[in-house]
């Protein structure tokens, strides 16, 4: 029983912590310009989650803010302006005449947008987790994207399409994912990016249990 009301307690510590991560990515990022910085924020919080456990949501958060907050907010700039020019040359192909032409700049335009997608996916956790120069960064992260697409990258995508997919079943599981959905994918997809963080990144093992470095642990 005292076993259970400890797994009890953490659950609910949990699901407090991603509530009111979730919270605060949503408040910083109403700006609209300052999504990139929380969306490093929110990783940060969640790749710390991964590393040492559970606590300090909003001082980790607002520390990562504040620091990522010009690679992020570049990163963010450049990436909607590269979507915006993306979908307007998608839609200038689609009132063209049917052709075969038009369907290949269609195409084109798609696979551009997804291959860029899947960079930035792994940029800003890169921004929060690494402290490099922005072009290192992107670098970093298009190496990670392609090098570890399967499963990481795969599996990284999916949950994040899964989870718009829950949002749009019905209004009860959208009301859920406006509540969890942000923080709860940032967390599982922090798993991956982690995995293959510490094939990059030289740390010391925070315990025989570290599922990370656990291996490499010495008393």
């Amino acid at each position: 029983m005292e076993q259970f009301n400890s797994s009890v307690v953490r659950f609910l510590n949990k699901m407090t912590d991603l509530l009111v991560l979730n919270l605060l990515f949503i408040l910083t990022s109403i700006p609209i310009f300052t999504i990139g910085a929380s969306l490093s924020a929110m990783y940060a919080v969640s790749l710390r989650s991964i590393r040492y456990g559970d606590g300090y949501v909003v001082r980790t958060y607002f520390k990562a803010f504040k620091q990522s907050f010009r690679q992020s907010t570049i990163s963010f700039l450049v990436l909607a302006a590269c979507g915006f020019l993306l979908f307007f040359d998608y839609r200038f192909w689609n009132v063209r005449k049917a052709s075969s032409l038009s369907h290949m700049m269609q195409v084109i335009s798609i696979v551009i947008a997804i291959l860029i997608g899947v960079v930035a996916m792994w940029l800003f956790p890169l921004i929060a987790k690494m402290n490099d120069s922005l072009l290192t960064q992107v670098k970093n992260a298009a190496r990670m994207a392609f090098g570890y697409f399967i499963p990481y990258t795969v599996c990284a995508a999916g949950l994040a399409v899964f989870a718009v997919w829950l949002a749009t079943l019905n209004p009860g599981l959208t009301i859920i994912m406006a509540l969890f959905g942000f923080s709860t994918v940032s967390w599982l997809q922090s798993l991956f990016f982690y995995k293959v963080f510490s094939k990059h990144i030289s740390e010391d093992p925070v315990g025989a249990d570290d599922p990370l470095y656990g291996e490499n642990y010495k008393a």
